[in-house]
């Protein structure tokens, strides 16, 4: 049996493509092809509620990331199915509210920043860094993201902790190099795995960790 230590890269074989990462990475595909659908989104995705495609498309032709081009013809009694086209053109996942309007980073992308510009740090460093005005990262959620990722691989132990004495001091860390693969987070997902979307892999063993709090 695999410890939770034991690093496992391979290729994506779970469903995992249903958040905003994915959904922009498919439509950028299809992008690509000429005009897109709703549905088309909806055949290249892993168990994603039809609903959730419909609202992010909807925020991103709020935030003029995309238009409506035409319509394919109308079967019956149905609603016409608009066709869209990605109008701004960007690698990084737009994250936008309803209105079209920019949303805030998650605290795990913000925490991932702070990890990759800082040379070493132990959690506390992680949630002062990482925290922003909008977003104030708990030094508990920064202590569990730091301790997932490094079940998997993906953090150099440079000073362990010392508990129990006048003055502990927390353990010391630094990002890998060979693991900085990216702008975008690595996320720790439901199922207990940590998905590298730079690679589009998943790293570690999902049943290292099965009842361990989830973050967001």
């Amino acid at each position: 049996m695999p410890t939770a230590s034991t690093l496992i890269a391979a290729k994506l074989t779970v469903p995992v493509s249903t958040g905003q990462d994915a959904i922009w990475q498919i439509i950028r595909d299809l992008d690509k092809k000429g005009p897109w659908s709703i549905p088309d989104i909806d055949g290249e995705t892993n168990k994603a509620h039809f609903d959730t495609l419909v609202d992010y498309v909807h925020r991103l032709r709020a935030g003029g990331y995309v238009e409506i081009v035409g319509t394919l013809p109308k079967i019956g009694e149905m609603t016409p199915t608009n066709l869209y086209r990605v109008k701004i053109k960007t690698s990084a996942t737009p994250r936008l509210r309803r209105d079209g309007s920019k949303a805030p980073p998650s605290g795990q992308l913000q925490m991932w920043r702070a990890m990759r510009s800082l040379r070493q740090f132990d959690y506390r460093d992680l949630a002062r860094v990482a925290s922003t005005d909008e977003l104030v990262i708990a030094e508990v959620t920064a202590k569990t993201y730091l301790h997932r990722l490094s079940d998997v691989g993906f953090l150099q132990l440079l000073k362990p902790a010392t508990p129990g004495r006048a003055d502990p001091s927390p353990a010391v860390w630094r990002l890998k190099p060979s693991m900085n693969s990216g702008p975008l987070a690595p996320k720790v997902m439901r199922t207990h795995f940590v998905f590298d979307p730079n690679r589009r892999i998943v790293v570690g063993d999902p049943s290292a960790a099965e009842n361990e709090e989830q973050f967001r």
